[in-house]
């Protein structure tokens, strides 16, 4: 026990690095356990929507959607959500299925809706980029 203490005392700007390591993992981890939203593939994504009539919503801005956008989707900004909630209840009982460039803006909405009481949400992992790498179609306007 008294090496590891004399590893500590040498070397301590490495283990300052491992407990940041060590902390980020189980931040990492414990976020995965308690999200309150799934997320999807893309695969799973084209399932959700067409077994269970999802409502696909695009929380990139106008000129992204226009520039390219999964079928059917509803554009809400990533700003609009937590304004959007009278919006969404409208397709009450259906699964929200949101997207945005690479998952990052859609992880956030999720996370608004989820604490305001919305259940049936989901996120496309990877966002649009995961949707074109796997040769899904985009509509454009």
């Amino acid at each position: 026990m008294d090496i590891y203490f004399e590893f500590m005392g040498n070397h301590s700007l490495l283990f300052v690095a491992l407990l940041i390591v060590i902390v980020l993992l189980l931040q990492t981890v414990f976020s995965d356990v308690t999200r309150k939203y799934k997320l999807v593939s893309a695969p799973e994504a084209i399932a959700l929507i067409n077994r269970d009539d999802a409502v696909v919503i695009d929380t990139r801005n106008q000129a992204d959607f226009e520039s390219g956008h999964i079928s059917d989707a509803v554009l809400i900004p990533l700003p609009d959500i937590k304004d959007s909630a009278d919006k969404l209840n409208k397709y009450e009982g259906r699964p929200l299925l949101f997207y945005c460039k690479s998952g990052t803006r859609s992880d956030e909405a999720c996370k608004i809706l989820s604490k305001q009481g919305f259940n049936n949400v989901y996120a496309l992992s990877g966002g649009i980029q995961a949707w074109q790498d796997a040769n899904m179609p985009l509509v454009k306007k």
